[in-house]
């Protein structure tokens, strides 16, 4: 951790932890699956269980199934969307240059729309 937040100039750490039962894993799975860009980088180490990562880029997109051991840096101003799918269950480290400059900026592109939505379950 100490190594990446001086590598990437990253000032803050923190966790995030989601599983199938959590009250607001619909609501929380649904704010992040229209195309977005954020000011800073997006920088993920997966702890344990997977999500997905969809990065629009050069008019093609890229999907990354994150898991256990992956560490995913989306730079900043990038497109790009995440589904942790119906049954979340992922903890992953989220690093930071500034909280704000993580804030969503939706292109209004319906590009996500036509991608399969990430509908693993990882026990």
């Amino acid at each position: 951790i100490a190594r990446l937040k001086a590598e990437g100039r990253y000032r803050s750490v923190d966790v995030i932890r989601l599983d199938p039962d959590h009250p607001d894993r619909t609501a929380l799975r649904a704010k992040f699956l229209a195309e977005h860009t954020h000011a800073d980088d997006e920088v993920r180490f997966f702890v344990e269980g997977a999500a997905r990562f969809y990065l629009h880029k050069a008019g093609k997109v890229f999907l990354f199934d994150a898991e256990a051991g992956d560490l995913i840096r989306v730079p900043a101003q990038t497109a790009h969307w995440f589904d942790m799918g119906p049954s979340p269950r992922f903890t992953a480290l989220r690093l930071f240059i500034s909280p704000d400059g993580w804030e969503a900026h939706f292109t209004g592109s319906p590009i996500a729309e036509r991608f399969a939505k990430f509908e693993a379950t990882v026990t």
